[in-house]
C-alpha cells in the first residue's frame, strides 16, 4: 500500500487574493480565469511560507489580500529590516543608494479621507514607517504631493549626513509636476500654459523649491504601484492607515511589527 500523501500547502502570489491556502478548492477560487495568476503547491508550510515571502522565483511578493474564507495560513513573521526588492526596470545590483525612500498617498473616495505614507530603507534594511498627514477634503493628488514633500524632507536630512538618497513613487503627476513642469509653472506665475491657475499651488511651490534645492543630490524615480514592490506596498498600507486613523501630523509608525503585520493593513 503506497504511504498517505501529507497535506499540501497553496501559494498564490497574483490572484483575487494572495496568501498561503490548505485545500485545492480554496487556491482554484483565488486563480481560476485570474488573468496571469501565480501560484504553486508545496510539501511543508514551511516552504510555502518561506516561497510567499520571497515571490515567485524569489522575487518580491506580490500584493497581499486577505483571503475571504479565513482559513488560509498566516504567513510567518519575519524581521522588518531587510533589503527592498529592486523597483521595476532596475537590477538589485543597481540599488547602490544609502538610502531609499517610498513615498505613496492614498485617498478614499476620492475627494474623500486622505492620507499620506513613507517607508525608509537605510543601507538596505527596512528602518522607518510614517503615516498621517489627513485631510476629509483631500484627493489623490494631494496624499501624492504631500508625502513627496515628506520624503524630500527626509532626504534632506540624509544628505546632509552625507548619504546617497534615491525616492520613489508611484504618481507620474507628482514626478512630474515636481520635477518638470513647476519651473514652467513659475515662470507664468503658477499658471498653465493656457493662463488657468494650476491645481494645488501651495503643496507644489513648496515641494518644488525644496526639490530645487535637492536636486542635483536626491534621484527620484517612478515605482509601479500595486505591483508587488515590497517599499511601495508599505507606503500604501502607511497612506490609508493615516487616512482611516485621521492622523493629521505626520508620525513615525510605533512598535515592533513586520513587513507581514503591516502588509495585512488595508490597502489604498
Amino acid at each position: 500500500m503506497a504511504a498517505r500523501q501529507g497535506p499540501k500547502f497553496y501559494v498564490v502570489w497574483v490572484g483575487r487574493h494572495t496568501g498561503i491556502f490548505t485545500s485545492w478548492e480554496e487556491c482554484s477560487r483565488q486563480v481560476k480565469g485570474y488573468p496571469k495568476a501565480r501560484f504553486k503547491s508545496f510539501p511543508s508550510r514551511e516552504e510555502a511560507e518561506a516561497a510567499f515571502s520571497t515571490g515567485p522565483r524569489g522575487n518580491a511578493p506580490a500584493k497581499q489580500g486577505k483571503p475571504s474564507n479565513g482559513r488560509s495560513v498566516t504567513p510567518a513573521k519575519r524581521p522588518a529590516r531587510r533589503q527592498p526588492p529592486a523597483s521595476p526596470g532596475t537590477s538589485a545590483a543597481a540599488n547602490t543608494y544609502d538610502t531609499e525612500i517610498y513615498c505613496d498617498g492614498a485617498c478614499e473616495p476620492n475627494p474623500g479621507d486622505a492620507g499620506s505614507g513613507m517607508a525608509i530603507y537605510r543601507d538596505g534594511e527596512l528602518a522607518e514607517l510614517w503615516y498621517g498627514l489627513y485631510n476629509p477634503a483631500g484627493t489623490n493628488n494631494t496624499a501624492e504631493l504631500n508625502a513627496m514633500q515628506q520624503a524630500l524632507r527626509v532626504a534632506q536630512e540624509e544628505i546632509a549626513r552625507g548619504a546617497s538618497v534615491r525616492i520613489h513613487c508611484d504618481s507620474t503627476y507628482t514626478i512630474n509636476a515636481i520635477t518638470k513642469w513647476a519651473g514652467g509653472w513659475k515662470r507664468r506665475g503658477w499658471k498653465k500654459a493656457d493662463g488657468q491657475p494650476i491645481k494645488n499651488p501651495e503643496i507644489i511651490q513648496r515641494t518644488h523649491a525644496l526639490y530645487e534645492s535637492l536636486k542635483s543630490k536626491v534621484t527620484i524615480a517612478h515605482v509601479k504601484g500595486h505591483a508587488g514592490v515590497e517599499g511601495n506596498e508599505l507606503a500604501d498600507r502607511m497612506a490609508m492607515y493615516g487616512a482611516d486613523r485621521k492622523e493629521r501630523d505626520f508620525v513615525r509608525y510605533p512598535g515592533d511589527y513586520t513587513v507581514a503585520d503591516i502588509l495585512q493593513l488595508r490597502r489604498g
